[in-house]
C-alpha cells in the first residue's frame, strides 16, 4: 500500500512538473497559439504613440516600418519571465536600431501591485510624448497596464504642456521661432521665444536647458535638465546634459558617472561617448579617450569637433614617440582645444 502511494506521489509531482514547465514556456512565448487569442492588436498611430502587445521579431518588422525609434516597455523585471523577456527585446531593439525605456509596472490579471504603478504609468506616457520618431507602448498582451498608460497620454496630449503641436497659437509659433534660432545657435534669442509661451513642452525645456548650458548658465541648465529626469528618469538626452554641466564646473568623478549611467542604457549613445571622452581627457587618460572619440567618429564621421580632438591627441601622440621633436611640438601647442559644447551640439538629434 505504501509502494502504490508512493508510486501515486511521484506521478502527480511528474505531472506537476510538466504543468509547470508548460506554463512557464508559454509565458516565454507570447505568440504561441495558447497566448495568441488573448492578445491585443497594435493600435493605429495617434499623436506618434502606437499600443500593442509584447512585440514578436515580426511585430519588430511591422514597427519598423510605422517609423518606431522608442520602445516603452512596461514590463517588470521583478517577475522573473518578464525579466527574461524584457533581455530578449532590448537584443531585438538593438538590432533594429530602436531604444527601449522601461516603465516597469507590476499586473496579474488586471489587478495592479507595486508602489510606482502610477507614476511608472504616467512616467511612460510623457516618454512616448516626448520621444524622437514614433513610440511604442507595450504590456505582455497590451491589454490592461497599456490601457492605463493610454489614460494618461490622452490627457497629456491634449495639454500645451506637453503636446508637441498643441497649445495656442503664439504658443506654436514661438516654439517654431526657438527651434530655428536653436538650430542656429542664437541661444539668447531660443530663451527669449521660449519666454513668451504659456506651457513649455519637454522639447521645449531640452531647447531651454541646452541653451542655458551653451551659455555657460550652469546652475539654470543643472535645474532643467533636473526638471525632465523627474518626470522621465530613464531620459538620456537630460541625463548626459548633467553630464556635461558637471564637466563644464570641472567635476569630473560626477561627469563621468552621469555619462556611464546613460552608457548602461546605451551603449552606443554618441553624446555621451564623447562625453566620457572629454572626462577622460582631462583626467590625463588619452588611450581610453581616443578610443572613445574613435567610436563616436566611427558613428558620426561628419563631426568636426571629434575629428578636432583626434587630430589633437594624434599631434600629441606623435611629439610624444618623437621625444618632444621641436617642430612638432610646437604643432601641438597649436592645436585648438575642442569644447565639448561648442560647435555640433551633443545631443542635439534627440533635442528636437
Amino acid at each position: 500500500m505504501i509502494r502504490v502511494t508512493r508510486i501515486r506521489v511521484a506521478i502527480a509531482a511528474a505531472m506537476f512538473g510538466l504543468l509547470f514547465a508548460f506554463g512557464v514556456w508559454v509565458l516565454l512565448h507570447p505568440a504561441s497559439i495558447w497566448v495568441q487569442p488573448w492578445r491585443a492588436q497594435l493600435s493605429e498611430a495617434e499623436n506618434n504613440v502606437i499600443f500593442g502587445p509584447y512585440p514578436t521579431e515580426e511585430d519588430f518588422q511591422v514597427l519598423k516600418g510605422k517609423g518606431v525609434t522608442t520602445i516603452v516597455s512596461l514590463l517588470n523585471p521583478a517577475v522573473p519571465y518578464e525579466k527574461v523577456l524584457l533581455a530578449q527585446e532590448r537584443e531585438r531593439a538593438s538590432r533594429h536600431g530602436m531604444r527601449v525605456l522601461n516603465f516597469p509596472m507590476g499586473s496579474i490579471l488586471g489587478q495592479k501591485f507595486g508602489d510606482d504603478y502610477h507614476r511608472n504609468s504616467k512616467a511612460a506616457a510623457e516618454a512616448a510624448l516626448a520621444s524622437e520618431g514614433t513610440a511604442y507602448i507595450h504590456c505582455y498582451l497590451g491589454i490592461n497596464r497599456a490601457k492605463n498608460v493610454q489614460q494618461h497620454l490622452d490627457t497629456m496630449a491634449s495639454s500645451s504642456n506637453y503636446a508637441g503641436v498643441g497649445g495656442s497659437l503664439s504658443d506654436r509659433e514661438a516654439h517654431q521661432r526657438a527651434v530655428v534660432a536653436f538650430e542656429a545657435r542664437r541661444d539668447e534669442q531660443v530663451l527669449a521665444e521660449l519666454a513668451k509661451m504659456q506651457g513649455r513642452n519637454v522639447q521645449a525645456l531640452r531647447m531651454e536647458a541646452w541653451s542655458n548650458l551653451r551659455l555657460n548658465r550652469i546652475p539654470e541648465a543643472r535645474k532643467l535638465f533636473q526638471r525632465i529626469l523627474t518626470e522621465l528618469p530613464d531620459d538620456n538626452d537630460a541625463t548626459t546634459g548633467l553630464g556635461y554641466c558637471a564637466l563644464r564646473e570641472h567635476d569630473l568623478a560626477g561627469a563621468e558617472a552621469w555619462f556611464a549611467k546613460v552608457l548602461a542604457r546605451t551603449a552606443d549613445d554618441i553624446a555621451a561617448v564623447e562625453g566620457m571622452g572629454y572626462a577622460k581627457l582631462r583626467q590625463g587618460d588619452r588611450d581610453e579617450a581616443k578610443s572613445l572619440f574613435e567610436r563616436a567618429l566611427a558613428a558620426n564621421p561628419d563631426n568636426p569637433e571629434t575629428q578636432r580632438v583626434l587630430a589633437r591627441l594624434e599631434i600629441e601622440a606623435a611629439v610624444a614617440a618623437s621625444w618632444l621633436d621641436p617642430a612638432r611640438d610646437s604643432a601641438a601647442a597649436d592645436a585648438p582645444e575642442a569644447d565639448p559644447t561648442h560647435g555640433s551640439q551633443p545631443a542635439t538629434a534627440e533635442i528636437l
